[in-house]
């Protein structure tokens, strides 16, 4: 099946993401890191602000469960955009050369809303989609399937002639059960060299 429109995910596929480029700053050593990690701003309350959770909220429980780590979060809510190192060029230009080449471009990613505003703010190349759905808005995360058919229902795109691109497997895979095609992205070049075997770039 030909290829007609591209969704790309964000973090670690357009923008270099990673809690420790914040938090290697904040805090002394790698054992500090992690307590803060494993208590205050845990991979479930990552995922919880993907799904819509404000700041607001989450320093709220921050301050009852971990006190000792109240400074800190709220450091880290002010400072977020650092837990980006910077644009993954290689895709930005991909992303680039597709839109010239008038191909939809389309984003779906796991982003907390008030996360995505102060990103959006510092990288505004994440305001050249032809669309967006961004997790932390509609209340919903991959890989539930939910998020590929509000996809496919806001854009009108044909998921058998959509790529999607995301770096997780599971992912790749939610995708693919609801009929998209997909990549599983490790790096720039590859994704190159794939969409020049597939005489798209």
């Amino acid at each position: 099946m030909s290829i007609k429109y591209f969704l790309f995910d964000i973090g670690n596929v357009l923008v270099d993401w990673n809690p420790d480029h914040l938090l290697t700053k904040l805090l002394p050593d790698a054992a500090a890191i992690q307590d803060f990690r494993e208590n205050a701003v845990t991979q479930d309350r990552i995922l919880a602000m993907d799904r819509g959770q404000t700041w607001e909220d989450q320093l709220a429980e921050i301050a009852s469960d971990c006190p000792r780590h109240l400074v800190t979060a709220r450091a880290y809510r002010d400072r977020w955009v650092e837990t980006v190192s910077g644009p993954i060029q290689g895709t930005v230009d991909i992303m680039t050369r597709l839109k010239a080449a008038g191909y939809p471009i389309y984003a779906l990613s796991n982003f907390g809303a008030e996360n995505f505003e102060a990103t959006a703010t510092v990288y505004p190349f994440l305001d050249d989609f032809d669309g967006r759905v961004v997790s932390g808005y509609e209340g919903v995360i991959k890989p539930d399937p939910a998020i590929y058919d509000l996809v496919v229902q806001r854009f009108s795109v044909d998921p058998a002639q959509t790529l999607f691109i995301d770096d997780r497997p599971e992912n790749i895979a939610a995708a693919q059960v609801c009929g998209f095609q997909g990549h599983l992205f490790t790096d720039p070049d590859t994704l190159a060299q794939y969409l020049a075997e597939a005489g798209i770039l």
